[in-house]
């Protein structure tokens, strides 16, 4: 199992950053991997049991997630339970807090490669290398979509 995190600040207020989070059927408004992102089943639309379809911008790529955790104005994890990428088992976290004068923004995946020792090794030399990308742009997305949406309502 490999477990990766990554931080960054934002200069909003956690409140802010929460508005976005939230937002759980727009992730493609901050996540710029994403061609697009949308609501699918009878899933409620945000909170526990929210469920997503998210298609990767490479065209080929996609995966559908629900949330298995939600504490609002917090956090919320989901987990992916189809999809095309080379991993399974997977979580993912995203958390905002108060951090002083900003708010710190943090993303957590924790995930088993496929394909046995074949994805283990492929895992250490191509994809965490690739989740971690995925993971800063992720944040660098949500920490200028604060800062515009600050912007626009003061």
């Amino acid at each position: 199992m490999t477990t990766l995190r990554a931080e960054c600040d934002i200069a909003a207020s956690a409140g802010v950053v929460w508005t976005l989070l939230k937002d759980f059927q727009q992730i493609d408004a901050f996540n710029p991997n994403l061609s697009r992102s949308f609501h699918i089943g009878d899933a409620p639309l945000e909170g526990l049991g929210a469920e997503r379809r998210c298609e990767l911008k490479d065209g080929r790529n996609w995966i559908e997630e629900r949330v298995i955790d939600w504490r609002p104005g917090e956090s919320y994890t989901v987990e992916i339970y189809a999809g095309t990428m080379p991993i399974r088992d997977v979580r993912t976290t995203l958390a905002v807090s108060p951090n002083g004068a900003v708010s710190r923004a943090v993303m957590q995946i924790t995930y088993t490669p496929k394909f046995g020792p074949i994805g283990r090794l492929l895992d250490l030399l191509l994809v965490r290398w690739k989740m971690r990308g995925l993971m800063d742009s992720v944040l660098k997305g949500l920490q200028q979509k604060s800062v515009e949406s600050l912007a626009a309502h003061g």
